[in-house]
């Protein structure tokens, strides 16, 4: 697949969903590789779509970099996302994205009006490759293996007369997202609209551009576009949201429950596990200096500046099973730390100009914790993060989980050494 941008400029006039104020915007096409670029007028700051620049999550996404803030962004960024446009100039002259109908729908049929041109650069996804589950009382998000961009989104209000529960399932496509998705409006229920005005939010919206879900039913202008309109929009938002990642994703996502804040969470996630680069273990041959029985990374899921995410496929032909409960194999905590050290190894080697002759060594271990046992047939994924970094010796913090669960973290020095042979 090749990027893609618009052929001309579009513009958009309207007022804020929760300023109320006035604002343009005026999208226009952008050089292959560009990637999303607010550009906020008059400050002259150029915002990246990213989810570094994330400065508040409050029934709307907001961006800012210096003293310039564009509010609500999720929408536009949906409509650009579900028609695959990646490149693009966003010049806001405003404090807010308009909310026009409240979907992203008058957003696409612009872009599909101005014509959406292929460039010459091939597309850049980032692959969920192993599960990610993100799990709290309030929602739960679980990622998978996809060779396509999949959407399981299930909204649950318990005990609510209307929105009790809704559900939606969706393989995205330009042509799904413009039918299924794009005509979904925001909602909010009736008993949230007390506090939202507390807040000062919502100072533009009305039954133009919202839905209001009372216990007897719905109130939108024209009634309902969908039967099923609350979730749709969900999925419009999470469409939003997820394009903070600055690159396209392949894998199925199952929502319950989740918003603004969760996605986000997942995008963090996501880019954390997959978003570096990887590493198979003849790669990590190249690197490391252990061998069996002591090697104890399989491979490297993601590695960045700071961040790496290693694997170890944990089986009932370890060594130290014969030894350690061999009537209840477990993994000796001592190991588990070894090969989370090995993993944190990998990234000071890498950073290092040369490896040859070079050694990383323990100097430290802190706040050590076992929290579950790690058994034959487990997956051992390893999150190891750069604390500080200063010539020779380091400082890393680092979690391992089996299914998304921490059975183990660390904090781990180490001290890169020169051996002569």
């Amino acid at each position: 697949m090749k990027e893609r941008t618009l052929k001309r400029r579009v513009e958009f006039k309207g007022k804020g969903l929760h300023s109320g104020e006035f604002s343009v915007v005026v999208v226009e096409p952008a050089q292959e590789g560009s990637g999303i670029l607010f550009h906020k007028y008059p400050e002259d700051i150029v915002i990246p779509a990213h989810y570094s620049f994330v400065k508040g999550i409050n029934r709307g996404v907001t961006l800012s970099k210096d003293n310039a803030i564009i509010m609500t962004v999720e929408h536009l960024l949906s409509a650009l996302w579900g028609l695959e446009i990646d490149n693009a100039h966003i010049i806001v002259d405003g404090k807010e994205i308009p909310a026009l109908d409240g979907s992203s729908r008058t957003f696409c049929e612009s872009f599909l009006n101005a014509g959406i041109v292929e460039q010459e650069k091939d597309r850049e996804y980032i692959e969920v490759k192993s599960p990610v589950n993100l799990i709290t009382p309030g929602y739960s998000i679980i990622a998978m293996p996809s060779h396509f961009f999949e959407i399981s989104y299930a909204l649950h209000y318990p005990g609510h007369p209307i929105l009790n529960y809704q559900y939606a399932f969706f393989k995205m496509s330009p042509d799904i997202y413009f039918e299924e998705i794009s005509k979904a409006r925001t909602y909010v229920l009736e008993d949230e609209l007390r506090g939202i005005f507390e807040q000062g939010l919502a100072k533009g919206g009305s039954l133009d551009n919202a839905i209001v879900v009372t216990s007897k039913g719905f109130e939108a202008k024209g009634g309902l576009f969908y039967p099923d309109e609350p979730v749709r929009h969900k999925v419009l938002d999470f469409i939003g949201d997820i394009a903070l990642l600055g690159k396209r994703v392949k894998g199925k996502f199952i929502l319950e429950r989740a918003g603004h804040a969760a996605h986000l969470e997942l995008v963090k996630e996501i880019d954390a596990y997959f978003g570096g680069k990887g590493f198979s273990i003849y790669d990590v041959l190249k690197v490391m200096p252990h061998r069996y029985p002591f090697l104890l990374v399989d491979k490297i899921e993601s590695l960045s500046d700071y961040r790496v995410v290693g694997i170890k496929n944990v089986t009932i032909n370890e060594p130290f099973f014969q030894g350690h409960f061999p009537e209840f194999p477990v993994m000796p905590g001592v190991m588990i730390i070894e090969a989370m050290a090995q993993v944190g190894g990998f990234l000071l080697l890498n950073r290092m100009k040369r490896t040859e002759n070079m050694l990383v060594l323990f100097a430290g271990i802190d706040n050590a914790r076992f929290r579950k046992p790690v058994k034959p047939g487990d997956t051992l994924v390893f999150e190891v993060e750069m604390v500080r970094f200063g010539g020779r010796v380091a400082k890393m913090k680092g979690y391992a989980k089996v299914m998304g669960d921490i059975v183990a973290e660390a904090e781990l020095m180490a001290q890169i050494v020169e051996v002569e042979k």
